[in-house]
């Protein structure tokens, strides 16, 4: 017998309530951490789960069965479906993130397109259905069977995406479900089923389909002590597109039709109802947040207790939805919405804005282009991006047209303010592939520092290909003659005052959100990681793939210094310098020297130095530093772990000079020098045991900030090229554009010997920084081997270990002359890091070994270092030197210094992840441990970890706490 359905119970509520319940099923995380199979609680939450992914799935089928034929019949609710969405994104934006989720945040993966697609399908669906309707009944069965071979074959066999069959959520898997939609209604052979074949089909398909989704999202691991057992499984969301599922949902429907008669078509307030079911999968964080301490009890109640509370909560939620609904109607028949005749709009947005259009596409194709090179132009990739990073390329378009809306604002010239931000931004993508090739990483906002003069650009031209610098500025100059002429035949574009004013207003607020985007609780964040924005601080050529150089730039310009650590307070302090008080009277029992005003201390930082021999993959012939390995076996000598590959030269200076790691800051704090020290109240270093000090740099003073930055560290001098103090040596090898390390280590020759009484010298030099061009007339040291992929850089690599041959003979004269000057003079050298030259290594497999240099610690006969090699010296990191140096010279230790000999003498090396591949982007998540065999470290001792603590606490208290140790005893001796 056939029933109506009751009047407040229609199809469409049952709809919308059953993807509540679902929803929040999963934001109650009700057993969401059910082990595998051993409760049927799991097989009920999942069968939910599933029931509610088939109510949304059902959707497009319902509008097909009920849409109107009259075309823009439904503009009333695309207006409105599409208010309630902007609403749910603000609402989502300022809500907090919720806290309290165990299970995951969707129950359908990449449900996001859904709703879009649902709008589309209210736009153009009657007229669809006009059409179909006008075919006769053979060539709709047609229609529908091709469109179900053409899904089966490609689901079943194929397993293309392009139909959005896997995904499930395009516009052409929405219209062939609105079509089969439109074929139950219309088909007699469907009311001519039986319904002991259709239910029992119907069940089946039902369940198969449950169980098909369990193992479709099921992740299976051996556990040797368990057996099989899941991992994340219940946490994924179920895809829709499994065909079982849609025979499942198209059964249900013919039964509900069979036995309940229904509207024959949908009602406004019905089909808004049903799209607003979509937001509740978009955005369950927003139930997630306000619902928080019920969330909280309800992890304590029996299952069913929990099920009783979502559904009176769903039925609650969909009866204000509906009330909503019904109102914003009326209002909406009150503002006579229907008379509105959408195609003038249209017409507006789309035709006559052909330039904004033509702007935006250009950005975009930029962008992509971009993007893809950075990916080797491989084409899945290409595929990869378009597809599922399109909020990331929409976020960089959008960065763009704000830029243009400034230009536009101001000056009120359309193609002048475009042709100017788009070669603007060709020019900005052609300068990140220049540092990507040397450095491996994009363009940071710390690079501003090296353009703050003309010097400092002149400089860092010179690190550029002239013919590349030729080809940027033929490009500006025919940018600007295109500009002219296009403004000069389309000059008709302006915008009015009050546009120039808001435009102006929301791309300044949109660039300047950026300055909170790592802030969690901002806006920014939130929209960032909504997008998918992953600004992976540590790895930014990584991040730069991902999201693209402009956002990536963007991404680093909210800086935090250092999470605080914990328990971090003044008492803590104060009780952490007692306790290093007495541990540097412990230490300075077997130190002979009070402190270093007689000794001269020599910090060598050699431009990426690394022993080619000990890359892997790579056979060199011939010894090309014999000197320094025969060096290593009477010295202090060993393997620094580096913090950078390719460059990231400041950083190990700054690590070797504070005795601060790197893997104690926030990851977004990539280069302390430029972003950290010029905005310290005070700064302390080795160079702070010294009345004198000096540095020698052979190459431009404003790269990394180095002139503020030594001013900050109290030197006396700073020997460089540009202004200040000059070089006195400056010659270079051949045809090389550097200064070689003869000349400077002459230079700090001359400062040894022309001072009396004790200094410090930091002397960083230039002869092995890239490009590695045919700087030398002949290599005499060929290589082989799988370490570089190409020819090119087979070259290149010769080239430079070239240079490392004059390096090593260089440091030899050095050393010769330094054991005839009569006065202790004690040398910390080591390389930074190694060139980014070798393109045939994997990183994944060989992080350490690439991050990897050498160092030594040796003194001339006068020095009481000499002929003293320490027992921990194979691994280190350049954070340790002071202390290894202190050590090695005997001379006694300040509390602080103390600190630092524990940390060098009882932890393994500390370095930044060199595998480029930590699988998240907290704090502290990229760093490692490296052991004496240069392997990581995986776990640390009761002590080491109280150790880390505390050298955590004192870095945190010295760069962004409240400094109560900085005026404190700890610091002296």
């Amino acid at each position: 017998m056939k029933r109506n359905l009751h009047p407040q119970i229609k199809l469409a509520g049952v709809i919308n309530y059953l993807i509540i319940f679902g929803a929040l099923i999963v934001v109650f995380g009700t057993f969401a951490q059910q082990h595998y199979l051993t409760s049927v609680n799991f097989w009920l939450i999942w069968c939910l789960k599933n029931v509610a992914v088939m109510a949304s799935l059902a959707i497009p089928l319902i509008i097909g069965m009920k849409a109107s034929t009259v075309k823009s019949s439904n503009k009333v609710q695309i207006i409105i479906l599409s208010v309630f969405w902007l609403l749910m994104m603000g609402v989502k934006l300022v809500t907090p993130s919720p806290t309290v989720i165990t299970g995951s945040l969707y129950l359908i993966t990449r449900i996001g397109p859904s709703l879009l697609c649902y709008l589309v399908l209210l736009a153009v669906g009657p007229i669809i259905k006009f059409r179909l309707q006008a075919i006769s009944l053979p060539s709709l069965r047609k229609v529908v069977g091709g469109l179900a071979g053409i899904y089966l074959v490609s689901s079943l066999v194929l397993g293309t995406k392009w139909l959005g069959i896997t995904g499930g959520q395009t516009i052409v898997a929405y219209i062939e479900l609105f079509i089969i939609g439109i074929w139950i209604q219309t088909d007699p052979l469907i009311k001519q089923l039986r319904s002991r074949l259709l239910i029992p089909a119907t069940v089946l398909a039902t369940i198969l389909a449950i169980f098909v989704s369990w193992l479709n999202t099921n992740v299976v691991n051996y556990d040797p002590h368990h057996g099989m057992t899941t991992t994340l499984h219940y946490l994924d969301g179920i895809s829709l597109n499994q065909p079982l599922m849609i025979v499942a949902c198209v059964g249900i429907l013919i039964i509900v039709q069979r036995f309940w008669l229904t509207a024959t078509q949908l009602k406004p307030q019905d089909t808004i109802l049903l799209g607003t079911s979509y937001l509740w999968l978009m955005y369950p964080q927003v139930l997630a947040t306000n619902l928080t301490l019920l969330i909280n009890k309800a992890h304590h109640w029996p299952l069913f207790a929990t099920l009783g509370l979502l559904v009176v909560l769903a039925i609650v939620l969909t009866l204000v939805i509906r009330l909503v609904i019904h109102l914003t109607l009326s209002l909406a028949n009150k503002l006579n919405l229907q008379q509105i005749d959408p195609l003038p709009v249209l017409k507006r947005f789309t035709i006559q804005a052909w330039r904004t259009w033509s702007f935006i596409g250009t950005a975009w194709l930029i962008t992509v282009i971009s993007i893809w090179h950075l990916w080797n132009w491989k084409l899945d990739m290409l595929q990869w991006m378009i597809l599922n990073r399109e909020m990331v390329i929409f976020i960089n378009v959008v960065m763009i047209y704000a830029f243009f809306a400034i230009l536009m604002a101001i000056f009120n010239r359309y193609w002048f303010a475009s042709v100017a931000t788009l070669t603007s931004y060709a020019v900005w993508l052609v300068i990140n592939l220049i540092k990507i090739s040397s450095r491996s990483e994009p363009v940071l906002p710390v690079d501003a520092s090296m353009v703050s003069s003309l010097g400092s650009i002149n400089d860092l031209l010179k690190l550029v290909s002239p013919l590349a610098i030729v080809g940027v500025i033929i490009v500006i100059l025919l940018a600007c003659l295109a500009a002219g002429l296009l403004q000069h035949f389309d000059s008709t574009k302006r915008w009015q005052l009050p546009k120039r004013i808001v435009m102006i207003l929301l791309s300044v607020i949109l660039l300047s959100s950026f300055r909170v985007s790592n802030h969690p609780g901002s806006i920014a964040a939130k929209s960032l990681s909504y997008a998918k924005d992953k600004p992976y601080f540590y790895s930014q050529l990584r991040a730069a793939k991902l999201n693209g150089t402009l956002l990536q730039f963007a991404n680093n310009i909210d800086v935090t210094v250092m999470d605080k650590p914990a328990g971090y307070s003044e008492k803590t302090m104060i009780n952490l310098q007692k306790k290093y008080h007495a541990q540097a009277k412990q230490i300075n029992q077997h130190r002979h020297y009070q402190n270093m005003d007689h000794q001269t201390v020599v910090f060598v930082l050699s431009e990426s130095f690394a022993d080619p021999t000990d890359v892997p993959n790579l056979q060199v012939q011939g010894d090309p530093i014999p000197y320094i390995h025969s060096l290593e076996k009477t010295t202090t000598s060993g393997k620094m772990i580096s913090s950078g590959y390719g460059g990231g030269t400041a950083n190990m200076e700054y690590q070797a000079l504070t005795s601060l790691s790197m893997t104690n800051f926030s990851p977004t704090l990539p280069t302390p020098y430029s972003q950290l020290v010029p905005y310290q109240k005070q700064t302390f270093a080795a160079s702070d045991l010294f009345s004198y000090r000096v540095a020698i740099h052979p190459f431009t003073a404003n790269l990394y900030n180095r002139k503020q930055v030594y001013q900050k560290l109290g030197f006396n001098k700073f020997y460089h090229l540009q202004g200040g103090d000059k070089l006195s040596y400056t010659a270079k090898i051949q045809n090389s554009p550097y200064i070689s390390d003869e000349s400077a280590y002459s230079q700090t020759l001359q400062q040894i010997t022309g001072h009396t009484g004790g200094q410090f010298i930091n002397l960083v030099t230039m002869q092995n920084h890239m490009p590695f061009d045919n700087y030398y007339q002949s290599t005499d040291y060929p290589v082989s081997g799988t370490a570089f992929a190409d020819a090119e850089h087979k070259k290149n690599i010769e080239n430079y270990i070239q240079g490392l041959h004059y390096t090593d003979t260089a440091l030899k004269g050095f050393n010769e002359k330094l054991n005839k000057v009569h006065k202790p003079v004690t040398v910390v050298w080591y390389g930074d890091h190694l060139p980014g030259i070798y393109n045939g290594d994997s990183m994944q497999q060989y992080g350490i070994q690439l991050h990897s240099t050498d160092y030594l610690i040796y003194g001339n006969k006068y020095s009481p270092a000499h002929n003293v090699k320490l027992a921990k010296h194979s691994v280190v990191s350049p954070n340790n030197f002071a202390a290894m140096l202190l050590k090695q010279m005997g001379v006694q230790v300040s509390p602080y210094y103390a600190l630092m000999t524990r940390v060098y003498e009882k932890l393994p090396a500390l370095a930044l992840n060199p595998f480029d591949g930590a699988g998240n982007n907290m704090a502290n998540g990229s760093s490692i441990m490296v052991s004496q065999h240069e392997q990581a470290v995986s776990k640390l001792s009761k002590k080491q970890k109280v150790l880390l603590h505390d050298y955590k606490l004192v870095q945190y208290d010295l760069t962004a706490g409240k400094g109560y140790l900085a005026n404190s005893t700890f610091m002296d001796r």
